[in-house]
């Protein structure tokens, strides 16, 4: 009726997204984001218009840039090599735009060579 099923949806699948691909327990981690702050995480992408890997790849990053920049190298380490093999598969299929990997990529980065 007002368009929230297409919304409801996208919301489910970039959840699911995370959850199997990322193997990211959005319910449970300890430093993922409470359930509101998820929520606007998920409003950011669609709002920008990201498709659901772009913004599930975009969600997976703001995580590992936080795992990184709270010293938990090894659940970091885990997950930047879920993010470096699922990034690149993701624009070979055209599912994820190559500016936008870019972006996600040098924000790991980034975190590490703050991080020291």
């Amino acid at each position: 009726m007002f368009g929230f099923g297409k919304r409801k949806q996208y919301n489910g699948a970039v959840d699911a997204k995370i959850n199997k691909e990322y193997r990211i327990d959005t319910q449970n981690s300890p430093g993922f984001p409470g359930a509101l702050a998820y929520l606007g995480l998920i409003d950011k992408a669609w709002s920008g218009k990201m498709s659901e890997d772009e913004a599930a790849l975009y969600i997976a990053t703001l995580y590992c840039c936080g795992l990184v920049r709270n010293g938990s190298r090894a659940e970091a380490a885990d997950l930047n090599s879920r993010i470096s093999s699922i990034g690149p598969f993701g624009v070979s299929k055209g599912l994820v735009s190559q500016e936008r990997w870019e972006r996600f990529s040098a924000a790991i980065r980034d975190a590490k060579e703050e991080k020291g």
